[in-house]
């Protein structure tokens, strides 16, 4: 079943499709959007509820598709592909431009696409955005991008500042990460868990024999776990690395998902960070940890 925001999004584009397509066929306009007749249907039944503020009939999109042949009408006024504004255009491109410097990605594709976005964009970008990269240090970047690519580990001076203090570390980087600042995911050898570091607290750096930890390298502590996100935070399963995912009946944004993870430390303290978003987890010994900590 599709979450509630695959639904507007389809919903989005069918009205434009259907009102350029006077008479589609119900089953190649269900094939053309990757869903079958019934999930059609129910999108056409709900647009009879859609259209302009006020609720009359006048204002309301109307929809048939008796013979097999759908035709709409009423619906002018969301006849058009949506289009971006100068700040979601802005944004978009600053991203592409982020994505150009992550590891293993076809730079030249990812140009290619932006600057599509910019020509689509037309006249809305010229509207200034405020927006602007991320600083990071290039020099780091390269290293941690090698380290990514080669699998190999770095041994990196970081300073906590909670404790304003400057730790030693070895690390396995895995993923780099834009943000308010750029980050990196890496497996912490010093804390035996995956860890996220920020690169503007990285001191220091340098390459080092130690062998790096495969991503799907298994630890004594590594199992794979059922979470389960309420529709407020299923966020959170867009942020993790999982294997499986089921969003409910219900038509909320409800998941559940199942996701492999290397260290019950790690694991409950996410506990204890989400809990008001959690429905559910099948490890009770995170939850045992989790518990303890709260002691």
């Amino acid at each position: 079943m599709s979450s509630a925001r695959e639904r507007l999004t389809r919903l989005l584009s069918l009205v434009p499709y259907l009102d350029a397509h006077p008479g589609a066929d119900l089953e190649e306009t269900a094939d053309y959007f990757g869903i079958d007749s019934d999930t059609l249907i129910d999108d056409l039944e709900l647009l009879f509820v859609t259209g302009r503020p006020g609720h009359m009939p006048d204002d309301l999109i109307d929809a048939s598709w008796e013979g097999g042949q759908i035709f709409i009408s009423n619906a002018e006024e969301v006849s058009v592909p949506v289009r971006l504004s100068a700040e979601e255009a802005g944004v978009l491109v600053l991203a592409l431009d982020m994505l150009s410097s992550l590891p293993g990605l076809d730079s030249e594709a990812v140009s290619t696409a932006a600057d599509k976005l910019r020509v689509a964009a037309g006249e809305n970008l010229r509207t200034a955005v405020d927006v602007s990269p991320i600083d990071a240090d290039p020099k780091l970047l390269a290293a941690l991008k090698e380290a990514i690519e080669t699998e190999s580990a770095l041994r990196i001076n970081y300073y906590v500042a909670s404790r304003d203090e400057l730790t030693t570390r070895t690390i396995a980087p895995t993923n780099l990460v834009p943000g308010a600042d750029w980050y990196v995911d890496a497996w912490c050898y010093s804390a035996g868990a995956p860890r996220r570091f920020a690169l503007g607290a990285i001191r220091s750096w340098e390459r080092t024999e130690h062998p790096p930890l495969a991503v799907n390298e298994s630890t004594p502590e590594t199992r794979e776990v059922t979470l389960g996100f309420s529709a407020r935070g299923a966020w959170l399963a867009d942020e993790l690395d999982v294997s499986t995912r089921e969003y409910a009946e219900t038509g909320d944004t409800s998941v559940r998902i199942r996701m492999v993870v290397h260290s019950v430390d790690w694991l409950s303290r996410f506990l204890l960070c989400h809990a008001d978003a959690i429905t559910e987890i099948d490890d009770a010994e995170a939850v045992r940890v989790a518990l303890d900590r709260l002691g």
